[in-house]
C-alpha cells in the first residue's frame, strides 16, 4: 500500500482530490423555468470514495458534469506496486456498462429494420435458443429466462477467474454454457439478470451486419461521440497507455489481493469487455440521454423501465438500469463489474447532469454499494433536513446493497 494511502487511512481519510474544469455555456429554454438542479454534494461524494476504500478498494474516483462544469474527485492509488494516484484520465474495465452499448447499436439496427424488437430471436439465428418465445426485448430487459453462466464459472472467485483469464470463448460456447444450467423463469415472465442475454446480442448485431461487434461499436458509437479513450480489445488482454490496475478480492479473508488487470474478457464479450475513462463514460450517456445515438421511438423504448426488485428504487429498461433517488430525481444508465474493477456510469434524462464512478476491485459487495452513494451525493445534493420517514425515503440507493453484474462471494 502507498504511503499516501497509508496517510489517508492514518489520518480518517483526508478529503480526495479535485480538478475543475471551465462552466459550460448557458442553455436557452422555453415556456415555464424548471426548478434548478440541486448543486452537486462533491464533499459527499468523497466520502462515498473514501468508503470504497475503507471497504477494500485500493482506490476509487469520480467525474460529474453538469451545467456548472466538470468536477471531479480521486482517492487512494490506481497502482498498488508504484504507489501512483488514482487519475481521472486513466482507462479502466467498465464491466456490464458494456451491456448499453450493445443495446444501443441493437436499437440502431431495430430501427434501420435489420432486426424487431419482439421476434424470436431464432428467426434470426435458427435453433440456437430451445425456446422459440424468447425475443429480442426478452434479451435486453433479462426476462428471456436464459441462466447466467458465469454463476457456475465464478462459484470459486480466484480459481474461477484464473481458469478463464487467457482463454477466448466463441459466442457459441458461453451460450452451450447458459444452456447447460436450468433456465431461471418462462420468457417474459420475470426479471433475472443474465450475461447470457447480451451474449446472445452480440451474436444478433454480429449476424445482422456481417461484422465484429468490435465494428459496430467503432462506427456507431465511439467515432461519432469521439471517444478517445474508448476501445472494445477482445481478446487481447492488455490496457493501453494510462489507466487503472484492478484488484480482485479472493474468497476467503486475509487472503492477498489478485491483480486482475490483464485478461481476455472473452467470457464477457459483448455483456462486458469494453474499456474506456471517466470522461467518456460521461460523454457517452449524456449523448444517449440527449437523443445524439437513437431516434425517439427506440429511446422511449430503451428508457420504459420495470423493477428489478421489490423496493421501489431499481429498474431495468433495454440494456438500461433506472434508479431513482431520494430527492425524486431519475438517473439512467448501468452499473458495471470486471474482475478488479466496479463502474457506475449514469446521467439525467435530460442529460444535463451524469456521473461516472470508479473503485479498482471487486468481489467486495460492500465497496460497490459505497462507491454507489456518489450517485446520491451528486445528483441530490447536500441533505439540509431529516430525510422523510416513508418507506421509500428510508430505502435510498446509499443503504440498499448494490445489484451484482457478476456473483458475489464477499
Amino acid at each position: 500500500m502507498s504511503a499516501t494511502l497509508i496517510a489517508a487511512l492514518a489520518g480518517g481519510l483526508a478529503p480526495a482530490t479535485a480538478a475543475s474544469a471551465a462552466p459550460a455555456a448557458p442553455t436557452a429554454t422555453t415556456g415555464p423555468k424548471a426548478p434548478a438542479a440541486p448543486a452537486p454534494d462533491m464533499d459527499g461524494v468523497t466520502a462515498a470514495l473514501n468508503s470504497a476504500m475503507v471497504n477494500g478498494a485500493p482506490g476509487a474516483m469520480a467525474r460529474f458534469t453538469g451545467p456548472g462544469g466538470v468536477l471531479t474527485r480521486t482517492a487512494g492509488v490506481r497502482d498498488r506496486v508504484s504507489g501512483e494516484a488514482m487519475d481521472t484520465r486513466a482507462r479502466f474495465r467498465i464491466g456490464s456498462v458494456s451491456k448499453t452499448f450493445s443495446s444501443v447499436v441493437l436499437l440502431q439496427l431495430v430501427d434501420e429494420g435489420r432486426l424487431e424488437l419482439d421476434a424470436p430471436v431464432n428467426r434470426y439465428l435458427p435453433g440456437l435458443l430451445p425456446d422459440d418465445r424468447i425475443t429480442i426485448r426478452h434479451l435486453l430487459t433479462h426476462r428471456s429466462g436464459l441462466a447466467d453462466y458465469t454463476e457456475a464459472m465464478f462459484a470459486k472467485t480466484v480459481p474461477g477467474f484464473e481458469a478463464v483469464r487467457n482463454r477466448v470463448f466463441t459466442y457459441q460456447e458461453l451460450v452451450d454454457l447458459s444452456l447447460a444450467e436450468p433456465r431461471t423463469t418462462e420468457p417474459g415472465v420475470a426479471y433475472k439478470y443474465s450475461n447470457a442475454n447480451f451474449v446472445v446480442v452480440g451474436m444478433l448485431i454480429e449476424k445482422a451486419t456481417g461484422t465484429p461487434v468490435a465494428k459496430q461499436y467503432e462506427r456507431r458509437i465511439i467515432k461519432p461521440l469521439q471517444l478517445r479513450h474508448t476501445s472494445y480489445v477482445h481478446p487481447e488482454t492488455q490496457i493501453k497507455g494510462r489507466h487503472v490496475r484492478g484488484y480482485l478480492h479472493p474468497d476467503e479473508e486475509g487472503a492477498p489481493l489478485v491483480d486482475s488487470t490483464e485478461q481476455t474478457a472473452s467470457w464477457a464479450q459483448s455483456a462486458g469487455a469494453v474499456i474506456s475513462d471517466p470522461a467518456d463514460l460521461n460523454t457517452f450517456t449524456t449523448a444517449l440521454m440527449r437523443g445524439r445515438l437513437l431516434s425517439p421511438r427506440m429511446l422511449d423504448a430503451m428508457t420504459t423501465v420495470t423493477p428489478t426488485d421489490a423496493t421501489q428504487t431499481r429498474f431495468y429498461g433495454l440494456g438500461l438500469r433506472r434508479y431513482d433517488l431520494s430527492c425524486g430525481t431519475q438517473v439512467y444508465g448501468h452499473t458495471g463489474t470486471v474482475q478488479g474493477f466496479y463502474t457506475y456510469a449514469f446521467a439525467t434524462r435530460d442529460g444535463r447532469r451524469a456521473l461516472s464512478a470508479m473503485a479498482n476491485t471487486s468481489n467486495r459487495g460492500a465497496a460497490n454499494t459505497a462507491l454507489g452513494g456518489s450517485l446520491e451525493a451528486a445528483f441530490c445534493g447536500k441533505k439540509t433536513a431529516p430525510a422523510a420517514s416513508s418507506a421509500k425515503a428510508q430505502r435510498t440507493l446509499s443503504s440498499l446493497p448494490a445489484e451484482a453484474d457478476l456473483p458475489e462471494r464477499r
